[in-house]
C-alpha cells in the first residue's frame, strides 16, 4: 500500500535506492519538485514509492537544466555564462548516459531512473536543443509557434511520465504506440498538455518577466490590446486582466474536453483525476486575481487543495492495497560476476592491498602527451594483428611473432597506465583462431596466461578481466585467467580486459540465451528488455562502450571484435604489425582520436579550433 505519510528514507528504501550518493541525487530532485511543482509533487504522493521517486527524478532534473537556461545575473539581467554552463551540463549528461552513471547527484538520479524504467533518451535531446535556443532569448509570434514549442518540450516529458503510469497498470506499451493506433487519443493528450502548459504560462508569468521573457504569443497580446512593455513594467491594465480570464477559460475548456485515457489500474485513474482537478483549481486562482500574476506566483488555497487531495489519497492507498503494483522494474547495474566458490580464500586480503608499482619508462625516454581530460578516450580496444606476417617477413617461425607480440602487449599496457587510460581491451584469441596450426595454438595457449601472470607479478595498478568462453580452452589457461581476475580485483588504475576465446556474435548469442532463460522462468518481463538490460548478460557487463578501436597489421576490418560495445567507436587502422608496436603507437592513436569530432548522431556544438591540444602541438577538435 502507498501511504502519502511514508517517511522519505522509507520511500527510498522501498524503491531499492540504498546508495548514499544516489539518494542525495533523488533527494535534490524531490526538493526541486516540491519547490517548483506544487501540483506535481502532491500527485506524486498518490503513487507507490517506485513511481514516486521516478517522477521526482524526471521533474527535478528537467527543472535543474531549465534553470541553467533561464539563469539571471545579480542585477536581474540574463547571465552571460548560462550558455556555457548549459552546454557543459548537456555534454556531461551525454557522457554519463553512455557510461550508465551520473557524475553529479541530479544526473545520477535521472540516469538511474531512465535505466531502471528503460526510458528512451530522445525526448531529452529534443528538450536540450530547444533550451539552447531559450538561452538566446525566445519570443512566440503566433499560437502555432507556441504549440510547436510545447510539442517539443512539454509533451514528450508528459508522455514519459505517462509511460510510468502505463507500466504501473501492467502495460509495457509506450503512450506513442497507443496513440498511433488511436489517433483521437493523441489529440486528447496533446490538448491536455497544452492546457497544462498554458496554465503554467499564466501562473509563472512573474518569474518569466524577471528574465525579460513574455511566455504568451504576440498575436494574442495584439488581439487583446496588451502592450509588452506594460507587462515588463508590471503594469496591470483592464486589457491584461481580461486576457488572463479569457486564457484561463480557454485552458479550462481544453481540460474539460480531454477524454481520460483508458486506465487498467484504479489508482492511476485517481492520480489523473486529482491532477486535472488541481489544475482547474489553479486556473480559478489565476482568473480570480489576474493583476497579482505580474508580481508573484500564486499558491493554491490550502483548504481547497486538501478537499481535493485527502479523498484522493485515501482512494489511491486503498487501490494500491487491493491491486498491488504489478511490475517491478529492472534496476541498472552489472550482473554479479560469476566466480568459483571459495574465490575469496584464493586471494588473501594482504595480496589485494599491496601498493601498486608505477610502470617502467620507455627506453627512449619518451613521455606521454599531455591531453585535456575531455579529449581522452575512456576505452581503447585493439585488434593485435600481424604477428605471423611480421615473423614471415623476417624468415622466422610464426610462433616467434607471437612471442614478440607479448613484449608489445606489455609495453602498450605500460603506456596505457602512463597516459591515464581507464580501459584497455585486447583481442588476444578469437573463436575463429582455433583454425590455426597446432604449433601456433600451443604457443598461444602458453603465452597468453604467461603474459597475464607477468602483468600481475609486476604489481602494476592494473585490474585484469577476461571476456570469452571456457569451451575448448585448456583448464590451466582458464585457471590462470580467473586467478588474475581474483588477485587484481581491487586495483583501480587501468582495467585490462583480455578477450580470449572470444567472438562478438557468440557473446551476443549467449547473452540472448541467458535473457531468454530468465524470461521463460518469469524473472524478466519482455516489456522491460532494453539495451541496458540486455548488456547485463554480456561477458563483462560493466565494460563501457569503446571510444577508439585500433587495428594493427594493415587489414581494414573489425573481425567480430566487440560488435555490441564498439557501435560508436572511432576506427583507426595502421599498417604497423603488432610486434613492431610499443606505447608510442598507442599514444599517437589517442592523439589522433583527440583530433576527431564525435557527434553521436547530433551536430557539433563548437566549431573546430586551431589551438594546441598537447605538448606535441596537436590541433584540438
Amino acid at each position: 500500500m502507498s501511504s502519502p505519510a511514508l517517511p522519505i528514507p522509507c520511500v527510498y528504501r522501498r524503491s531499492g535506492i540504498h546508495d548514499a550518493a544516489l539518494r542525495r541525487g533523488y533527494e535534490a530532485c524531490r526538493r526541486a519538485t516540491r519547490a517548483t511543482g506544487e501540483i506535481e509533487y502532491a500527485v506524486s504522493l498518490l503513487l507507490p514509492p517506485l513511481l514516486r521517486t521516478a517522477t521526482w527524478a524526471l521533474y527535478g532534473a528537467v527543472r535543474a537544466v531549465d534553470d541553467l537556461a533561464d539563469a539571471v545575473g545579480p542585477a536581474g539581467e540574463a547571465d552571460p555564462g548560462r550558455a556555457g554552463r548549459l552546454e557543459a551540463w548537456i555534454s556531461a549528461f551525454d557522457t554519463d548516459l553512455r557510461e550508465g552513471r551520473g557524475s553529479d547527484p541530479v544526473r545520477q538520479a535521472l540516469i538511474h531512473t531512465m535505466l531502471t524504467w528503460h526510458l528512451p533518451p530522445e525526448f531529452l535531446y529534443t528538450l536540450f536543443e530547444e533550451l539552447r535556443q531559450d538561452v538566446q532569448g525566445r519570443q512566440f509570434a503566433t499560437w502555432q509557434e507556441w504549440r510547436r514549442y510545447n510539442s517539443l518540450i512539454n509533451t514528450p516529458l508528459m508522455l514519459r511520465a505517462g509511460s510510468l503510469l502505463l507500466r504501473a497498470a501492467g502495460l509495457s506499451a509506450e503512450p506513442e504506440a497507443i496513440a498511433a493506433g488511436v489517433p483521437d487519443m493523441a489529440v486528447a493528450w496533446q490538448t491536455a498538455v497544452e492546457a497544462i502548459y498554458l496554465t503554467d504560462a499564466l501562473v509563472d508569468l512573474s518569474d518569466d518577466l524577471d528574465r525579460g521573457h513574455v511566455p504568451l504569443p504576440q498575436e494574442t497580446l495584439d488581439e487583446a490590446g496588451v502592450c509588452r512593455t506594460d507587462l515588463l513594467a508590471r503594469r496591470a491594465t483592464p486589457e491584461f486582466e481580461d486576457l488572463v480570464r479569457r486564457l484561463a477559460d480557454r485552458a479550462r475548456t481544453w481540460l474539460d474536453r480531454t477524454a481520460r485515457p483508458p486506465v487498467l489500474h484504479p489508482a492511476v485513474g485517481v492520480a489523473l483525476a486529482a491532477y486535472t482537478d488541481l489544475y482547474r483549481l489553479r486556473l480559478k486562482v489565476a482568473a480570480d486575481a489576474p493583476a497579482a500574476l505580474l508580481h508573484r506566483r500564486p499558491a493554491l488555497p490550502r483548504g481547497a487543495r486538501l478537499r481535493l487531495l485527502l479523498p484522493a489519497r485515501a482512494k489511491a492507498a486503498l487501490a494500491w492495497g487491493l491491486f498491488p503494483f504489478p511490475i517491478r522494474p529492472c534496476p541498472p547495474g552489472p550482473a554479479p560476476a560469476q566466480t568459483p566458490e571459495g574465490s575469496d580464500e584464493a586471494c588473501p586480503p594482504a595480496a589485494r592491498r599491496e601498493p601498486a608499482v608505477p610502470p617502467p619508462p620507455h627506453p627512449s625516454g619518451a613521455r606521454p602527451p599531455r591531453l585535456p581530460a575531455e579529449a581522452m578516450p575512456r576505452h581503447v580496444a585493439i585488434v593485435m594483428d600481424g604477428n605471423g606476417r611480421w615473423a614471415t617477413a623476417r624468415r622466422l617461425p610464426r610462433t616467434d611473432g607471437h612471442r614478440q607480440g607479448v613484449e608489445a602487449l606489455v609495453d602498450v599496457v605500460h603506456g596505457a597506465l602512463e597516459i591515464g587510460l581507464k580501459h584497455l581491451t585486447l583481442y588476444a584469441f578469437s573463436t575463429e583462431n582455433w583454425k590455426r596450426p597446432a604449433d601456433e595454438l600451443q604457443t598461444l595457449m602458453y603465452e597468453i596466461p604467461q603474459v597475464v601472470r607477468r602483468l600481475v607479478d609486476e604489481r602494476l595498478d592494473v585490474r585484469v578481466r577476461w571476456a570469452g568462453a571456457r569451451s575448448r580452452l585448456p583448464a590451466d589457461v582458464v585457471e590462470k585467467l580467473l586467478d588474475a581476475e581474483r588477485v587484481t580485483r581491487d586495483r583501480t588504475g587501468l582495467t585490462l580486459t583480455m578477450c580470449v576465446n572470444y567472438g562478438g556474435r557468440a557473446e551476443i548469442t549467449a547473452a540472448a540465451a541467458k535473457l531468454a532463460e530468465e524470461a521463460v522462468a518469469g524473472k524478466v518481463s519482455p516489456g522491460s528488455v532494453s539495451e541496458h538490460a540486455f548488456a547485463r548478460y554480456l561477458h563483462v557487463p560493466e565494460l563501457p562502450d569503446v571510444d577508439l578501436l585500433l587495428r594493427t597489421g594493415g587489414d581494414l576490418r573489425t573481425s567480430n571484435f566487440l560488435p555490441w560495445q564498439a557501435t560508436y567507436a572511432e576506427l583507426l587502422f595502421i599498417e604497423t604489425p603488432w610486434p613492431a608496436v610499443d606505447r608510442r603507437t598507442l599514444w599517437d592513436a589517442i592523439e589522433q582520436y583527440a583530433r576527431r569530432t564525435r557527434r553521436y548522431g547530433s551536430v557539433p556544438r563548437v566549431p573546430a579550433q586551431a589551438a594546441p591540444l598537447s605538448s606535441l602541438g596537436a590541433p584540438t577538435i
